[in-house]
């Protein structure tokens, strides 16, 4: 029954109505509307309120009569979506961007820093207690100002303060430790950091919906910048990023996830979840086009709406605002410098009063049959058509939408919306400018279901992914971290283009600055480690606070030319660490705060560019109230003695995790014969070298003549103590021996003891676990030729009249006749360990382990395909080349696609003049042949040379030596069954690890690495890799930020591993150093330290400093042996490399 218009209950036609809204600051307004006024109106005039720039980030959120949050559409009467007009509206962040430097005026931050403490008092926001007092003293920080010793005796003075519902005193005293750190921060500044150590929270800008999977799992689903998140029980299970996503569609309860097939290795291109009712679903739906449009396309054309038909087809729906390039440009061409507001809670200022009108009339009552929410008027099924975003193109929002009735088959009620498809850069111009065709509002589902083959067909574009870091030009932007970062690449992944001569189509090689949702875990949490080692003071200049207005003082039209140079507002700061590595002063809480970070895939991060600033002062020893220590030896004896202190630090941990932290987690469970035989050696092994660390610690002291220890010639030598290990040697010996046979049975009590298998995935998924687990055991063999290193600097350094020299030479020549008599053994171990690596690693294949293959190279290759060039990750043996692709799953795995055996293959270089695409070769392979592109001609070279190589060498082996993998269906019924075999070597290949969770150093290997690089390394590499592992102590820097923090820097395995001291259980953040160039900071950096060196790949920049020139030297050694291996200047013999290798 239609309302009365003249009750006066019912608004009539022109009346205006009072809304309430609830601001960021918890302030309520009312503003009148007309009652037919559209929901643009409304936030129209609450953004010219606020006078708002930077608007779009936020919208007007409400619950309707069911309870669901909602967001307001522009686009409909405000009557027509909510209940009545007593609902309280809230300002809100809509959009919440992974990087707070893009954010460009202070305004805008601080309505940001508000949303978070809205956050924390909701507990949408959940952390750690350490992260969450962090969060909390930079709110107090902006609120009250700094730290008052005299006045704030205890952490009663917090008492006003609530930041989350159950608020003890014991966090209160945690907040206050940190608050007292932030001393010299403005407001501006506290809420830069306040969103910077948000950002790194995983929940960060997460709303969880109810959902469950086809199986009927309660999950949760969420949509963010990266993509859309699957959460079960607050864990983080998987990402879709949008490169992934060709459509999203939802039919009543259903929500769909069309995947691109085959170009993620994931089994299914549908992914379904249902939702709790159709409301849900559809709400969710339209969230995801909305975070799909801002932060994906550069713009939204709008069309108008087609309302000629009378049937409807399904649900459209489209994005009405500015996508976050649009914003980002129109904020720079409207830019007005430092527009002063005021806040409305501070300590530092009396409180003001709002400035707002509050409206006294009475508010109008609307009866409920005036507003239109019948949800039976609405399509039960509706569709988005994702297309990857290139940087000259638009996303079209249709306009196909009318009403219909649920008297429809499902068939016919499902409605569309596309987005057009980047262009194709094609090295011969012949690409064409992709176009929205009939065919891109795909009609029904069944059209639907054949898309790829009438408008989304499919090219590579390195737009498609986005950068976490970077690039003012790419709207949306990855953190992982997602982390992550820390280092994103230009992935390649695969968009929707039209039909051209597959000729001309081209890979776009690893250009682009993004990295997919589930790439490297732990890359990007080189970023959350916090800064607080100052080179120069910041002055800092604090802006008005008071009402969450703007003062109307400021004069909008005065014009301001905006520079585009000027740099991003600085991030933020944490608890600082020691300075001192023996005996500092600390400044800081007792427990630092362990930030939570999203890593993930995506992770990489992110991570996520501005570096946490630090607190104040420089590096004056009296401003740091810092304990003076004595000025360390220069002799270089002494550095190489610190050298062997420091690694041993490492090894002695790394010990630890095999021989307690692994013992105590299996021990119940493990075969007493693995026990006896991994735990026999390296027990005792384990036991010397605790006492063996003691005595090199007293000599270094005796060195450094600390505590008064007077300084003799005896103390200034290190031979004897390296004698001692002639204890250890034959100890060592016994286990290089075993230690092949030790990895075969570890391999096979995974397969045959379940309970073995979970408890040891279980500990290798642990943070303590920071490199795969049989890694470690290669470590005792590493060491003997990290010993033998540090003699030879030695005896190179002594003249033979030295006195440290006869004993020197004397524990070279030990050392020395164990690893002659060991390397064949360590050849074969760390092949074997390769091998397991890549097992557990690839699906598809079976018997990748075999007495006589070896691995020679793996990584990334373009391969062409009928779908154009597409990502390809290539594994070459002694006896096979495979190919693979990456999964979409959360195990980080590889899916097996082909494999070539090396018996007669042929390697041709392509002919630039007839294929248009650069340092292309063709493979010829029993009764295949495949086209294949390297990122660069140096690649290229690499490949080609072990390629021809390998199958000379393949020529001479004898047919009983060729053991061909079998490929096989990843969804055969024996995917889990273990067989047996005739050895125990064979038994280790016939069957693929169960499914694991996932480990967070996956992301660290090589492969992995590779595979977001887009490079390659060889087993000469890994070689080279073993002989440069350092450690110790280095300052680190941000391309961005002003301040060095000390970190205890671990290298090995191709990646720097950072910690807080040395004594740490396990790293804060890793970073991948394949792919990254080291060299000397130029000018333009404006770096004045000595010893610093600085690693880049792309626009990743990081400065470390060194404690002298020696240690500077090493580092700049190390690093420069394992990134070489990426980045060679031209192509080297085999010999000359080998040699090469030798000298590194």
């Amino acid at each position: 029954m239609a309302a009365d218009t003249i009750s006066p209950k019912s608004p009539r036609k022109g009346k205006l109505i009072n809304l309430h809204v609830k601001m960021l600051d918890d302030t309520q307004h009312i503003f009148q509307v007309q009652s037919k006024a559209m929901g643009s109106v409304l936030w129209e005039s609450v953004i010219k309120y606020l006078e708002l720039m930077e608007a779009d980030y936020f919208d007007l959120e409400y619950y309707d009569e069911t309870n669901l949050q909602c967001w307001l559409d522009r686009e409909k009467p405000i009557l027509k979506q909510i209940p009545n007009t007593d609902v309280e509206f809230r300002f809100a962040v809509k959009f919440y961007t992974p990087d707070p430097g893009l954010l460009e005026e202070e305004y805008t931050r601080y309505l940001f820093a508000l949303q978070v403490k809205r956050d924390l008092k909701t507990e949408a926001l959940p952390c750690s207690d350490n992260t969450l007092a962090l969060l909390a003293s930079y709110i107090v920080q902006a609120e009250i100002g700094d730290f008052l010793e005299d006045e704030y005796l205890d952490e009663s003075y917090l008492s006003l303060h609530k930041f989350v519902p159950h608020q003890s005193p014991d966090l209160d005293l945690k907040i206050m430790e940190y608050h007292r750190q932030h001393i010299g921060q403005g407001p501006s500044e506290a809420d830069l950091n306040l969103l910077d150590t948000a950002r790194k929270v995983e929940q960060y800008g997460i709303r969880n919906f109810p959902a469950k999977d086809h199986e009927g799992v309660h999950l949760s689903l969420s949509v963010a910048h990266m993509g859309i998140v699957v959460f079960q029980n607050l864990t983080k299970i998987n990402t879709f990023s949008w490169a992934k996503i060709r459509k999203l569609s939802f039919k009543r309860k259903k929500f769909l996830i069309k995947l691109h097939p085959e170009n993620y290795g994931y089994y299914k291109d549908i992914v379904e979840f249902f939702f709790e009712s159709r409301n849900e679903c559809k709400g969710f739906w339209k969230k995801c086009i909305e975070h799909h449009a801002f932060f994906r396309c550069h713009t939204v054309k709008k069309l108008p709406r087609n309302k000629t038909r009378v049937v409807s087809r399904g649900s459209s729906y489209r994005y009405s605002g500015k996508t976050q390039k649009q914003l980002m440009e129109y904020v720079r061409e409207n830019y007005v410098k430092k527009r002063p507001f005021e806040r409305s809670v501070s300590g530092r200022n009396s409180r003001s009063t709002s400035a707002t009108p509050k409206s006294h009339q009475k508010t109008t009552t609307l009866n409920s049959s005036d507003f239109h929410v019948s949800q039976n008027s609405t399509a039960s099924s509706g569709s988005h058509v994702l297309a990857e975003n290139a940087q000259d193109n638009n996303c079209i929002a249709s306009s196909a939408r009318v009403e219909t009735a649920e008297v429809h088959s499902e068939s016919s009620l499902s409605g569309s919306r596309s987005l057009n498809s980047p262009k194709l850069e094609s090295a011969r111009s012949h690409s064409q400018p992709a176009m929205a065709t009939k065919h891109d509002k795909l009609e029904n589902d069944n059209a639907d279901e054949n898309c790829e083959d009438v408008g989304v067909g499919r090219t590579n574009a390195a737009q498609s992914i986005e950068n976490a870091e970077s690039s003012d030009h790419v709207p949306g932007r990855s953190v992982k971290s997602d982390f992550n970062d820390s280092f994103k690449n230009g992935d390649v992944r695969d968009s929707p283009t039209f039909a051209m001569d597959r000729k001309y189509s081209e890979p776009i090689l690893s250009k682009g600055e993004g990295v997919e949702e589930n790439a490297i875990i732990r890359s990007n949490e080189i970023e959350n480690i916090p800064e607080h080692i100052r080179e120069t003071p910041e002055h800092t200049s604090s802006p008005h606070k008071h009402s969450l207005t703007r003062s109307q003082s400021v004069n909008q039209d005065t014009p301001y030319h905006y520079d585009s140079t000027l740099p991003l507002p600085p991030p933020p700061p944490p608890p600082p660490p020691e300075e001192s590595e023996e005996a500092p002063v600390p400044l800081s809480p007792p427990q630092q705060p362990k930030l939570s970070v999203s890593v993930g895939d995506n992770g990489m991060a992110s991570n996520n560019v501005n570096a946490l600033r630090s607190l104040d002062g420089g590096d004056d020893d009296t401003k740091r109230k810092r304990v003076s220590k004595r000025r360390a030896p220069a002799d270089k004896s002494y550095c190489i003695t610190k050298e062997l202190l420091m690694t041993e630090r490492t090894f002695k941990k790394d010990l630890e995790v095999i021989t307690q932290s692994f013992q105590n987690a299996v021990n119940s469970v493990m075969p007493d014969y693995l026990s006896h035989l991994m735990f026999s050696t390296l027990c005792p092994i384990y036991n010397f070298h605790c006492n063996f660390i003691r005595n090199i610690e007293q000599r270094i002291i005796s060195w450094e003549g600390k505590y008064n220890t007077p300084v003799s010639p005896e103390s200034q030598k290190i031979g004897n103590v390296l004698l001692e290990l002639d204890t250890v040697l034959p100890i060592y010996r016994t286990y290089l021996d075993r230690l092949e046979e030790m990895l075969s049975e570890l391999e096979l009590t995974l397969k045959r003891n379940r309970e073995f298998e979970q408890l040891y995935k279980e500990f290798e998924a642990e943070k303590t676990c920071y490199l795969p687990l049989n890694t470690f055991l290669l470590k005792p063999g590493q060491r003997l030729l990290h010993y033998r290193l540090i003699l030879e600097r030695l005896l190179k350094h002594y003249n033979q009249d030295h006195p440290d020299y006869k004993n020197c030479q004397e524990a070279h020549s030990h050392i020395l006749e164990v690893i002659n008599l060991s390397r064949e053994k360590m050849q074969k171990v760390d092949n074997l360990q390769k091998l397991i690596e890549l097992q557990r690693d690839l699906v598809g294949i079976d018997s990748l382990i075999h007495p006589d293959r070896e691995f020679i190279r793996e990584g990334c290759l373009q391969k062409f395909s009928r779908k154009g060039y597409q990502q390809r990750m290539f594994f070459l043996f002694s006896d096979m080349l495979i190919y693979t692709s990456r999964t979409a799953t959360s195990l980080l795995q590889f899916k097996v696609h082909g494999q070539l055996p090396l018996r007669g293959m042929m390697v041709e270089e392509s002919d630039i003049s007839k294929v248009a695409v650069a340092n292309s070769f063709t493979i010829y392979g029993g009764n295949k042949c495949i086209l294949v592109a390297a990122s660069s001609e140096e690649e290229k070279d690499k490949w080609i040379e072990d390629l021809n190589f390998s199958i000379s060498m393949a020529k001479k082996q004898t047919d009983d030596r060729l053991k061909y993998g079998s490929i096989r269906s990843t969804t055969s019924s024996n995917e889990n069954v273990s067989t047996t075999g005739s050895s125990d070597i064979d038994k280790l290949g016939t069957s693929p690890p169960s499914p694991e969770k996932q480990i967070q150093h996956r992301g660290n290997t090589t492969m992995h690495v590779c595979w977001h690089r887009n490079t390659s390394v060889s087993m000469r590499d890994h070689d080279k890799a073993v002989k440069n592992q350092l450690s110790g102590y280095l300052l680190r820097k941000f391309k961005t930020s002003n301040g060095w923090q000390k970190l205890w820097v671990v290298f090995t395995n191709f990646c720097l591993f950072f910690y807080k001291t040395y004594q740490d259980e396990f790293p804060l953040a890793s970073l991948p150093l394949l792919g990254y160039a080291v060299n000397i900071p130029s000018e333009e950096d404006k770096i004045t330290k000595d010893h610093v060196f600085k690693l880049q790949f792309k626009n990743h920049v990081y400065f470390f400093r060194a404690e002298s020139e020696y240690t500077f030297q090493r580092w700049i050694e190390v690093v420069k042996c394992a990134t070489s291996s990426a980045r060679r200047l031209r192509v080297f013999s085999r010999m000359e490399s080998e040699q090469g290798a030798e000298k590194c």
